[in-house]
């Protein structure tokens, strides 16, 4: 495994055979986006305060890597458009869009930098902000609600958007859940799996995918 939000973690997704790639997006003060986790820095890297507070410039020089092994000192916050290129082409990507005040220039700037990129047609855009999402309802982008609570309200939400995944919180997922989201046309995956024993339990109640932290061992156990 490899520190989140970097180009290791992604080489270490492609080497264990990963089908899809997360990335969380939010937006620097400057309006640039850069692919990273936490509203802040801290735990991650060896920097203090808000990302949305700082420009690019001081993120780029950060040190991302040194919290999770030292041998991945070097690793860098980077910009989405250079993450983007990083993935596979067999891969699909999974965009989550963080909260922000923000919301129309990020949704403008973000469809710019992943049509640019061509990865459209592999692309789910995710978000726990409906707003969002609804602003990008006509981009032809699929989307996708994030859900941490309230699951029968954030399911009407996600069919009143006409989204085309739920993206349920493991402890949230019930089989009836997963029959009543398949029938209004919604894909659903659960996050966050890493027991091999939930992620099969998971796919015998037909879960259609499941975010975890090691996927070449969930990939052995569903094999």
């Amino acid at each position: 495994m490899a520190p989140e939000s970097t180009r290791a973690a992604i080489r270490a997704a492609a080497a264990a055979r990963a089908d899809m790639v997360e990335l969380d997006v939010q937006m620097t003060r400057e309006g640039r986006l850069v692919v990273f986790h936490d509203d802040r820095l801290e735990r991650t890297t060896n920097g203090r305060g808000r990302v949305s507070e700082a420009r690019y410039a001081q993120l780029a020089r950060l040190d991302a890597g040194s919290w999770f092994q030292a041998r991945f000192t070097g690793e860098r916050v980077r910009l989405l458009s250079q993450m983007l290129r990083a993935i596979p082409s067999r891969m699909r990507v999974n965009l989550e869009l963080k909260r922000t005040p923000r919301r129309r220039a990020l949704a403008t700037r973000f469809v710019r930098i992943v049509r640019r990129a061509g990865v459209s047609r592999r692309l789910l855009v995710s978000s726990f902000d409906s707003q969002l999402l609804q602003l990008l309802r006509g981009s032809g982008l699929a989307r996708a609600l994030i859900c941490s609570r309230a699951p029968e309200a954030s399911l009407r939400r996600a069919i009143r958007l006409r989204c085309d995944a739920w993206h349920l919180r493991d402890a949230l997922v019930t089989p009836r859940r997963i029959a009543t989201a398949h029938g209004a046309g919604l894909r659903v995956s659960a996050w966050t799996v890493d027991a091999p024993h939930r992620a099969q339990q998971l796919q015998r109640w037909g879960i259609d995918g499941v975010f975890t932290n090691d996927p070449a061992r969930l990939r052995r156990a569903l094999s």
